[in-house]
């Protein structure tokens, strides 16, 4: 089934540079059209809230720590630093488990 939606308010609203900027910013960075970005805003608003935005994110910041630390581990793997891969192991295997959260 296909949502239509009618939009027939127009808003108009006066922001400074920064603020302009700011919106650009988190728009692309969101991958949303301005106005779907306020409308989210609008309609997912809680100051306790996570949006999927937001949890896509985190999980994109945990994915690259995982691979930074894999990297690492490998490096003291190969040098002879088995403490310290055991040590990375664990911190990966919290990570893991985390995400699964």
């Amino acid at each position: 089934m296909i949502d239509i939606r009618i939009r027939n308010i127009k808003l108009n609203v006066f922001l400074n540079e920064e603020e302009q900027k700011l919106l650009k910013e988190k728009s692309n960075k969101s991958r949303l059209t301005q106005s779907d970005f306020i409308r989210n805003l609008i309609t997912e608003y809680d100051n306790n809230y996570l949006s999927d935005i937001d949890i896509n994110n985190i999980k994109n910041i945990f994915s690259s720590t995982i691979n930074d630390l894999n990297k690492l581990r490998d490096t003291m793997y190969r040098l002879g630093y088995y403490q310290l891969v055991e040590f990375i192991d664990k911190i990966i295997e919290n990570l893991y488990n985390i995400c699964k959260m």
